[in-house]
């Protein structure tokens, strides 16, 4: 497998640092998934994650837990009888079987049936012949295996009105209405909230459920797993990456397919529909040249030498953007970068749009340019840009086409957000941006506010200028940002450029839910809190950023030093 590959889908290094095996370990440090896998990808699948009670019947609020048929820890397959629930207070409705007239109601408000039993009869008005049935019973409903009998609540027509058939005339509340609470999907049931005889309102949530997968790599193929190392897929791949929106891209030979969470190849989508103009007749055999992860709802393909984008609807695969561009970069907050160029031509169906909806020709008359798509395909904005980033809190570093042009921030609607000229710009999120004029990397906010980091550094006003202090600076997450100073340490900046961990690390990763992994000078890995004290004690020869709960470490093996951050670079 090339490791490039891997490294676009977004799985970290992808690469085994040493001969040491990879496990994976909670948040608490426990040994989720054993050390014996040589590499392990992104884990995906909140095990915080509650499923609620579903609303049975139109009308009913609540239902009582009879009975728990799976005990935590089990695992479960989607669709499979987790409890026996009672429902509460079900108002079921009663149709009319034919159009005519009510002319007799049986079972008056407050009477008992029986589900299966006449409650009244309509009569047929309209043209019949000699031995055609005139009239017809009103049946009552019944819901559950042992509906038991019921009580009228109320008629909605009286004796003599006129209905269609399928008109709600009546509704009727059975004594006990029973349901089966199924497992949304196949995973683990972590945690049960609501007990034997107590009761849940819709909504509420009644369990909690693992449903992660995965990547593992086991004797020199990839495979998806559960949370507890379970393998939910038979086949084996060349590459993989993470599954995100119900599904993962995997290598099969030299081309890519689609599976979803069961392991299974999704087949393209079968209603005739058709994305963007055209389809492109996606098979169940793996056919793209290249996939990534789903991002913003879509996932980037590739088919020869054009991008495009496809979704995962109704059980399979649908075009959602026609290949046609040179190369495309993930959805975020709602556009993606694109670089087209003259000879890659809009496909049929496909508008030029600029923010106030208005349809232009804008294809670049010239060399290929960056620009902005929407989810429908459509161009958003020109193509103006010689490089395009990804947006994060409303604004996006661009550099616009001709020499030596600076870098600026621009916001969804392509207006231009920075009044002076930077060398570079990297958005980190907290809405802060990293920038850069000289040497080195200063933070400021999305006012071009400069943060202090380096106290005592004044311009002639005696304002904190704050520039060139830093060597790179990551993304943030719970408010702290990976930094490294000149010196060659790194800790960790609060939005206000002030040394929240103060710079003494090998190497600092992102954080990600309240842990970031780092090492300690001439030490092993371990997991900072946002504190700065250790949420997980440095006892790792190499460690990778928790992902829903999980993160990939080895315990055996060498010291590893990992990859490096880098200013706009793929970070953990």
């Amino acid at each position: 497998m090339k490791l490039s590959v891997f490294f676009l889908l977004g799985l970290g290094t992808g690469v085994s640092w040493g001969a040491g095996k990879w496990g994976m370990v909670d948040t608490n440090g426990t040994w989720r998934l054993p050390e014996k896998y040589e590499e392990i990808g992104e884990f995906r699948g909140d095990l915080k994650r509650s499923f609620t009670l579903p609303e049975f019947l139109p009308g009913v609020k609540g239902a009582k837990v009879r009975k728990w048929l799976k005990a935590e820890g089990d695992e479960v397959k989607g669709g499979q009888a987790l409890a026996e629930v009672e429902l509460t207070e079900p108002a079921l409705p009663v149709e009319s079987p034919i159009a005519g007239m009510l002319v007799k109601i049986g079972v008056p408000k407050g009477g008992a049936a029986i589900p299966g039993s006449a409650l009244g009869s309509v009569r047929n008005l309209g043209h019949v012949g000699l031995f055609e049935k005139k009239q017809f019973d009103v049946i009552c409903p019944g819901y559950g295996p042992n509906p038991g009998s019921a009580t009228v609540v109320r008629w909605l027509k009286d004796e003599g009105d006129a209905v269609l058939k399928g008109d709600k005339i009546a509704e009727v509340r059975p004594k006990e209405a029973m349901a089966m609470l199924q497992a949304p999907g196949s995973g683990t049931l972590v945690r049960i909230e609501v007990k034997e005889g107590e009761e849940a309102k819709v909504g509420q949530a009644v369990a909690k459920m693992g449903m992660g997968r995965v990547p593992v790599k086991s004797g020199g193929e990839w495979f998806y797993a559960d949370e507890r190392g379970t393998r939910v897929t038979q086949d084996r791949y060349l590459a993989v990456g993470s599954m995100l929106g119900g599904m993962a891209p995997v290598r099969v030979g030299e081309k890519w397919a689609f599976v979803d969470g069961e392991g299974r190849l999704i087949p393209k989508a079968t209603d005739g529909k058709k994305g963007n103009g055209f389809s492109l007749g996606i098979s169940e055999k793996a056919e793209y040249d290249e996939a990534r992860k789903v991002r913003g709802g879509l996932a980037a393909v590739r088919l020869l030498d054009r991008w495009g984008y496809v979704a995962y609807q109704e059980g399979g695969i649908r075009v959602a953007i026609a290949p046609r561009f040179l190369q495309a970069k993930d959805f975020s907050e709602g556009l993606a970068a694109v670089e087209e160029s003259e000879d890659a031509p809009v496909a049929e169906g496909t508008e030029v749009t600029d923010e106030k909806g208005e349809e232009e020709a804008k294809k670049p008359a010239g060399p290929a340019a960056w620009g902005y798509i929407l989810p429908s395909g459509k161009l958003w904005g020109r193509l103006d840009f010689a490089v395009a980033g990804d947006f994060l809190d409303g604004r996006a570093a661009v550099r616009a086409l001709g020499e030596n042009m600076p870098w600026v921030l621009i916001d969804s609607k392509m207006k231009t957000r920075t009044m002076k000229n930077y060398g570079g710009l990297v958005p980190l999120g907290a809405k802060r941006v990293a920038w850069r004029q000289d040497g080195g990397w200063g933070l400021m906010d999305l006012q071009e506010r400069v943060m202090e980091i380096r106290p005592g550094l004044k311009n002639q006003d005696g304002e904190g200028v704050g520039q060139d202090v830093l060597e790179v600076v990551g993304p943030f997450g719970d408010q702290r940002a990976p930094a490294k100073e000149p010196g060659g340490k790194w800790g960790y900046l609060d939005p206000e450029g002030k040394w929240a961990i103060p710079p003494r690390f090998e190497r600092a990763n992102v954080f990600h839910g309240g842990l970031a992994a780092a090492k300690e000078p001439g030490g092993k890995w371990g997991y900072l809190r946002p504190d700065g004290s250790w949420g997980l004690e440095p006892k790792y020869t190499k460690a990778r950023a928790f992902t829903d709960g999980l993160a990939a470490v080895s315990e055996q093996g060498e010291v590893e030093l990992g990859p490096e951050g880098t200013m706009g670079g793929n970070w953990e």
